[in-house]
């Protein structure tokens, strides 16, 4: 049986400012507020810069302009990363810091305006495979997928999906234990393998719906043979550009399938 361990999320919120239209007079310069929605929260005094501060006196600090006249407007936008951290051993690391990240766009530096680690409830989807050659490993998906729901905390939430050739939804979110393990245990299995199209209907379609901290955690074989709309690079990047995080229990069937005999008749 494989352990999956969901770590806490840290929250991290880029500010990135574009450049700013000015509009200049001969009048007399009113106090200019540069606006940031990250400076809203607590900030981090020992990493905070002038970036977080209001400019004063009609000049913007950073920059050693001033501007006179009317207001100038700067337009901020903030990029939410959550993020998970393990050692080479899968072990969870607890206890970062805003000092110990660098985030770069385009090989760029990003100013992390806003850091914090959430403990917000998660909801999580399980998708189970239960394509034909998966069949005699079901018993073993199923104690896993339970094992994993118990460990969850109450307030944590579950969608419990499976797929062979068809992707069929066993329930929807819900804290409800009872509910969560009748529905892992009515997973059979059928025919063929529409892996990539399944995370591509969780990702684009179930988890869109869903806000807060949320997941996907796959029981799998990861063996693809039945997808009509998605493929392997198009799963890779819509799972890179979802706001969920995706977790994968792979099992090995490849010993599990009945060896094929060869049978020849003779007539006598």
């Amino acid at each position: 049986m494989r352990t999956v361990i969901l770590g806490a999320i840290l929250l991290f919120v880029l500010g990135f400012v574009p450049n700013a239209s000015q509009a200049q007079s001969g009048r007399k310069a009113p106090a200019v507020t540069k606006t940031n929605p990250a400076t809203q929260t607590a900030p981090d005094s020992a990493t905070d810069d002038l970036d977080n501060q209001p400019a004063a006196n009609g000049r913007l600090e950073g920059n050693g302009e001033t501007v006179e006249g009317d207001t100038l407007r700067i337009n901020t936008a903030l990029v939410t990363v959550p993020v998970s951290v393990m050692d080479r051993s899968g072990k969870y690391v607890p206890n970062l810091q805003r000092r110990d990240f660098h985030v770069f766009d385009n090989g760029v530096e990003q100013r992390i305006a806003y850091f914090a680690t959430v403990d917000q409830p998660f909801t999580v989807v399980l998708l189970i495979d239960t394509s034909g050659s998966t069949h005699f490993r079901m018993d073993e998906i199923q104690d896993a997928a339970i094992s994993f729901v118990n460990q969850l905390k109450d307030e944590d939430r579950v969608m419990v999906m499976s797929f062979d050739d068809q992707i069929r939804t066993l329930t929807e979110p819900t804290n409800n234990r009872d509910d969560l393990i009748r529905a892992i245990r009515r997973t059979r299995t059928g025919g063929g393998t529409r892996l990539y199209d399944a995370v591509e209907v969780v990702i684009k379609q179930k988890l869109s719906q869903i806000s807060g901290r949320k997941a996907i955690v796959l029981f799998t074989d990861g063996v693809d043979t039945t997808s009509r709309h998605a493929s392997y690079s198009s799963t890779i990047r819509e799972a890179e550009e979802s706001d969920g995080a995706v977790y994968s229990v792979a099992y090995d069937t490849s010993g599990d399938m009945p060896v094929p005999v060869s049978v020849t008749l003779t007539q006598r």
